[in-house]
């Protein structure tokens, strides 16, 4: 892969061009890394491939060598791996909250003490996600409470 950068007063407007022989997948990642900077993140519902803004997710999840995006009406798939993710909306809000998952603190209700220092959050739409220990502290310190 060849990356040219040209950086001149003459543009307007940042632009990027990718050149292809043809719409491989590793086109479609860099595609979706750069929507992500944009937040929207390329996800899919069957075989259709949608434009999610980050805002809209709750929570991600890892689930087998699967990631899934939730949302208030829809549960997605995704090609990225959590770590990369976590790289790219930990300062949009998002936080490790388990090895397996993400949450979106901007979707955060309330939250409850559960057993072995646990917390049990209660997100905007009713559902629940358990925080592990090893993350509670973190999330507790991000939400400002004690």
């Amino acid at each position: 892969m060849k990356i040219e950068i040209d950086i001149d007063g003459k543009y307007k407007d940042l632009g990027v061009k990718i050149t292809s022989p043809g719409m491989t997948p590793e086109v479609e990642k860099i595609v979706s890394l750069m929507r992500m900077v944009d937040m929207q993140i390329a996800v899919r519902k069957g075989e259709e491939t949608i434009l999610l803004d980050a805002g809209r997710i709750l929570y991600v999840e890892a689930v087998e060598r699967n990631t899934f995006v939730y949302t208030t009406e829809e549960v997605y798939e995704s090609d990225f791996k959590l770590y990369e993710f976590e790289q790219q909306l930990s300062e949009r809000d998002f936080i490790r909250v388990s090895k397996q998952g993400l949450l979106n603190l901007k979707q955060v209700k309330s939250l409850r003490a559960d057993v072995n220092r646990k917390i049990r959050v209660t997100l905007r739409n009713g559902e629940q996600i358990i925080v592990s220990r090893m993350y509670a502290d973190e999330l507790r310190k991000r939400l400002g409470v004690k």
